[in-house]
């Protein structure tokens, strides 16, 4: 997939519009990888936002505490349509699952003992990391555009997944550098 250019329509993200995009999402998701079905939904199809957008959206998400789905989604929501976008964008986000987590763990204690539960979950598992493999592949794409981003966040990945360094340092100590070239950037 390629990054979407072309100016986003903030003006089509009705209060409505929001609330069935994050219900779907909500309700049909499993796993992870939503981030990526957001970016789906929010830039590729309905183009509600831009690339960069979406993507300074993640990346607040992931620096705040919490869930970074849901930092994504309120911040989505804000930005297209203020608080009201975001408590919507939330309470949409969530009834689906909340509900749905209800009747699958009735559901799974009643099959518990079924010899195929853990093959579905490792089949839902494989295509949830799918799904967070394209964004990181999209996230690189946009990172290679000014390459001193792309030495933040290999080194960022090597602190992490290799050196197997803590989080938040890692993340203290690089995003100043990562503000400053991101502020001489402009």
């Amino acid at each position: 997939m390629s990054p979407v250019s072309s100016p986003a329509h903030p003006e089509k993200a009705s209060l409505s519009l929001l609330c069935l995009l994050c219900l779907k999402i909500g309700t049909l998701s499993f796993g992870g990888g939503l981030s990526g079905w957001f970016y789906q939904e929010f830039v590729q199809r309905h183009r509600l936002v831009d690339d960069d957008d979406f993507a300074a959206s993640l990346a607040i998400a992931q620096m705040l505490p919490g869930a970074n789905v849901v930092n994504l989604i309120i911040c989505l929501g804000e930005q297209l349509r203020g608080p009201a976008g975001s408590v919507t964008c939330l309470a949409s986000f969530l009834v689906g699952p909340f509900f749905a987590v209800l009747g699958l763990y009735a559901l799974f204690d009643y099959f518990a003992d079924l010899a195929l539960l853990p093959i579905f979950f490792n089949g839902i598992a494989f295509a949830a990391i799918g799904l967070l493999l394209m964004n990181c592949i999209r996230g690189v794409r946009r990172a290679m555009r000014f390459p001193p981003f792309a030495v933040i966040a290999a080194a960022t990945a090597v602190m992490v997944g290799v050196l197997q360094w803590p989080l938040i340092p890692v993340v203290l100590a690089l995003s100043p550098v990562s503000i400053f070239l991101a502020w001489k950037r402009g």
